[in-house]
């Protein structure tokens, strides 16, 4: 039994050594036996026998390579040794962690911000048992929203679960709260608005957001409150409507005062009588902190037209539950499948949730869908962004291995001497792959405090100023848990090996070969080509990055600034009446118009329209031509259609090409419709479109109930507009339909303010003009500069350009100071070489150009290399890209040169020390 024997010298080193040593001396004295018996005197035998078995050392190295259970013990002195040179090399180590610190610190933020945003659990006390609940419908969409009757169907008859939750979020306007709001209560005063990721100018409200939930949201998760109860049941919710607040907006907008407790707030008009308060930071269901917490049996107070608790085609929340002890996911979805088999009898047989769907049940996550099933525009946007922190750890790895082949050379004389002492090209190589693991993993620890020190200040900061307070408090949990260790572990190693393998090889390699004293002052060839491709690989990698950056900015500005084929200079407002009888349509009505009246007196107003604005985009019709309904068989083409009033295309500055305007009626309006120049095209080629017909259907595609629809009437074409351009970067959304909308329906649309002076100044003369119509009407105003930095085309590039742009600046860094590294390593190993040069009369200005060239070549080569990855980079970002090609001349050569003048001043500095050089210092120079 070997192994036993093995492991038993695990635990004893001293006794194996020392029986290794017996092993080799009785070879020996065979040996020398052999000799005595051919008749060699005993001394010369001896001797012999030395020179045929070779060192003793030798032997003792070679099979402690070969036992297995030697291995600890070497990898023991590998670490101590190498640990011994890093130490003695402070100034070198120091700079290498640092600098691979940074790359491997931007992955890590990268990791731990994926992990706190898109891989959270449910906040509850065991999470592990809390799962997701949504249908998988029988037209392939997932549907995670479900009416409340379904739920206490649910809730009543599945025996998978112990406990099954129920929850929507909404903004309701508060009053009567008392305390100060807080100063960020507009998303103008966020950081977020002042970043422009948000309207600045907001509502003429206070909001807060709330979680409507069912009573046993609390108990199935497990949460006790800080203080006061949680609901009561459902006749003490009707005699008293009970609300919880959150500690965070209880501390933020009361100061925690401890009287709140028992008071009374409103909530869209109606008195609730705050009960308890929920834990600090507690997210629930959520990835926000809401502000208050309100039942779902409440929510006909609030709403009293919904009729949510007894719709069951109201699709109004999403459902949570607990597993039940000894219950799988698997089981628990072969269940509900079951029952939602037998609950799509009880809906419209026409909608989606009338037929048979299949349940879909996961673990528990804030988020609609399975990690897995999130839209590809998120995978992909994820996948880019952690391939772009990649390539910055592959600039740090190619800077760090860089300086260790420059160093290698100062180490030239201890490997070889390594080498005579018996060990062999492979040992030389493990010690100093050790050495750079070793590296890599004080890289790796100091990654990760500098990385969560950063993030937690970054958590604080979201959690407290990015968003407006109405959308509650942001929550990230960035401590590091074992699979962050893990991630930081894994990459910190194999960055090691990525910068320590070519060093190690190239210098065990040299050591062989280096008898010759002179070639220590110099740099062999080899070497330094082997500098010139790291130093082109950082160039390459870091250029592609910045050049993506750049692609991104001048996208977000062109998006920002493109002609969209209607005048700016316009709000938009958004009204929003109280809910009840008092409210009909009639009064609705005869609101608007009171308040158009008053605008239109607004200094700065020059005209007042409604529709809603063009900025998002529009919904989708189905057009036929000579009368026929719109089906599968005939529709032309889908197309984009609006209601606009009849001055909309004169107040929001679109040219009527040909034909004539809307005529302004009181009663129903004529059925007739005005095409954009690319809709007319499409629909009648090289035609002219006036007094032509079409209908238009909406049958299958997305509308709301209540939405006004195009259906019915046969349409005659009486105008040709000029394109614009909504929410789409191609421009499809450009083929418009307008439809002239009914008087009666002006309530159900923002009114558009065109104005010649700032709209800014506009809007704060509006909000009190509304408040003295109505204190209880809501209004929401925007410009339309605001709206157009949160639409897709705009926003998402904008997105991807505060991502890409530090990235991009820490690839530049790291590749500067690599270049700056490495040409000052070179400087010093060509220290002779210069003095040899000028001692036979070069210039320092020529040697000052021949350092520069020499430089200079490998950056050169780097930039074409970036250039080509840059291609490719662009082709993948190229569903951001408005208004640019792939290959966008101003990027590519804006940042080739700046690029190319850093990476100049960076080989400038070192190479200007070797015009001090004094020719007599550099000739004895070792």
């Amino acid at each position: 039994m070997a192994w036993i024997s093995r492991l038993r010298a695990l635990f004893g080193r001293e006794k194996l050594a020392k029986d290794l040593e017996e092993e080799l001396e009785f070879h020996l004295s065979m040996h020398q036996d052999a000799n005595i018996e051919r008749g060699m005197p005993a001394a010369e035998a001896r001797r012999e026998a030395r020179l045929r078995f070779g060192r003793p050392s030798l032997w003792q190295e070679r099979m402690g390579e070969i036992d297995l259970m030697m291995l600890p013990e070497t990898v023991l002195q590998d670490l101590r040794y190498g640990a011994r040179m890093l130490y003695r090399n402070a100034a070198f180590t120091i700079a290498a962690v640092l600098t691979l610190a940074l790359g491997i610190g931007i992955n890590v933020v990268a990791f731990t911000t994926y992990k706190a945003f898109f891989d959270r659990s449910l906040d509850a006390r065991d999470s592990g048992k809390m799962v997701d609940i949504a249908l998988v419908l029988h037209s392939g969409n997932t549907g995670s929203l479900f009416s409340y009757p379904d739920y206490e169907a649910y809730r009543d008859r599945l025996r998978s679960f112990s406990g099954l939750i129920a929850g929507t979020d909404e903004l309701l306007a508060l009053s009567d709260a008392g305390g100060s709001v807080s100063q960020r209560s507009s998303a103008g005063g966020s950081l977020a608005g002042k970043l422009g990721l948000l309207p600045s100018s907001g509502s003429n409200k206070e909001f807060a957001a709330t979680k409507i939930v069912s009573e046993n949201y609390f108990s199935v998760l497990g949460i006790a409150l800080l203080r006061g109860r949680t609901f009561g049941d459902a006749s003490e919710l009707a005699a008293s409507p009970a609300v919880l607040i959150s500690e965070n907006y209880w501390q933020r907008r009361f100061a925690g005062d401890p009287a709140l407790l028992g008071q009374t707030i409103r909530l869209n008009g109606v008195a609730f009588t705050v009960v308890g308060i929920t834990p600090r930071g507690f997210v629930g269901t959520g990835i926000t902190v809401p502000d208050f917490w309100i039942p779902l049996r409440s929510e006909p107070l609030l709403h009293p037209d919904s009729h949510l608790l007894s719709d069951r085609e109201n699709l109004c929340c999403r459902l949570f539950a607990s597993l039940a002890p000894g219950v799988s996911i698997d089981q628990a979805q072969a269940e509900m499948t079951l029952f939602a088999g037998q609950l799509s009898t009880l809906h419209d047989p026409h909608s989606d949730w009338g037929k048979p769907a299949t349940a879909l049940v996961w673990p528990g996550s804030p988020f609609g869908l399975p990690l897995n099933q999130l839209s590809g525009e998120v995978k992909y946007a994820v996948l880019l962004i952690m391939l772009a922190v990649g390539m910055v750890l592959v600039i740090a790895c190619a800077n760090i291995a860089s300086l260790q082949l420059a160093r290698a050379t100062s180490r030239q004389n201890e490997l070889s001497m390594r080498l005579s002492l018996g060990a062999s090209r492979r040992r030389l190589i493990r010690q100093l792959l050790t050495e750079s693991a070793l590296l890599g993993l004080l890289a790796g620890v100091v990654a990760l405090l500098f990385s969560w020190a950063l993030m937690k200040v970054l958590a604080t900061v979201a959690a407290e100023d990015f968003f407006p307070a109405q959308y509650g408090t942001l929550i990230f949990h960035v401590n590091p848990d074992l699979e962050i260790f893990a991630y930081v572990f894994a990459i910190s190693l194999a960055a090691g090996i990525l910068f320590g393998l070519v060093p190690a090889l190239e210098s065990s390699g040299s050591a062989i070969s280096s008898g010759l004293k002179a070639n220590a002052g110099t740099s062999p060839a080899r070497r330094r080509r082997l500098h010139n491709v790291f130093i082109a690989a950082q160039v390459a990698v870091a250029l592609a990055l910045m050049i993506a950056a750049s692609l991104l900015i001048r996208s977000s500005i062109h998006a920002l600034k493109a002609d969209r084929g209607y005048d700016k200079q316009v709000v938009n407002l958004d009204l929003t009446f109280p809910e009840g009888s008092k409210y009909n349509a009639d009064r609705k009505n005869a609101m608007v118009r009171e308040l158009r009246t008053r605008l239109a007196a607004v200094p700065g107003v020059v005209a007042i329209t409604h529709a809603n604005a063009p900025v998002y985009g529009y919904r989708g019709a189905a057009v036929s031509l000579n009368g026929e309904v719109p089906s599968a068989q005939n529709k032309l083409a889908i197309l984009s259609y609006t209601f606009v009033q009849a001055n909309y295309f004169q107040t929001l500055g679109i040219p009527l090409l040909f034909g004539r305007n809307f005529q302004p009626q009181a009663g129903p309006p004529e059925p007739s419709v005005i095409l954009s120049q690319s809709a007319a095209q499409q629909l009648w080629p090289g035609e002219n479109p006036i007094g032509r017909s079409l209908r238009l259907g909406t049958e299958g595609l997305f509308h709301r109930k209540s939405e006004l629809l195009p259906d019915g009437p046969v349409y005659q074409v009486i105008g040709v507009a000029g394109d614009t351009r909504g929410a789409t970067f191609d421009g499809s959304d450009s083929k418009l339909v307008y439809v002239q909308l009914p008087e009666d329906r002006l309530q159900d649309y923002s009114i558009l303010v065109r104005t010649q002076s700032d709209p800014n100044q506009v809007i704060g003369a509006i909000r009190p003009l509304i408040s003295s119509l109505d204190p209880d009407l809501e209004v929401d105003s925007s410009t339309f500069e605001e709206m157009l930095r949160l639409a897709a085309t705009v926003f998402l590039p904008r997105f991807a350009a505060a991502i890409a742009s530090p990235v991009g600046l820490v690839g530049l860094l790291l590749a500067s100071m690599g270049i700056y590294g490495t040409v000052s390593y070179i400087v010093v190993l060509r220290t002779r070489e210069v003095g040899i040069r000028m001692a036979l009369g070069a210039q320092k200005r020529a040697i000052l150009g021949l350092m520069l060239q020499q430089c200079m070549r490998p950056v050169l080569a780097g930039l074409l290399a970036g250039m080509f990855l840059a291609v490719g980079a662009s082709y993948l970002l190229r569903g951001a890209l408005h208004g640019l090609s792939t290959v966008d001349g101003i990027s590519f050569a804006g940042v080739s040169l700046l690029f190319l003048a850093i990476a100049l001043f960076a080989a400038y500095v070192p190479s200007r020390r070797a015009m001090r050089v004094e020719p007599t210092v550099a000739l004895r120079y070792e």
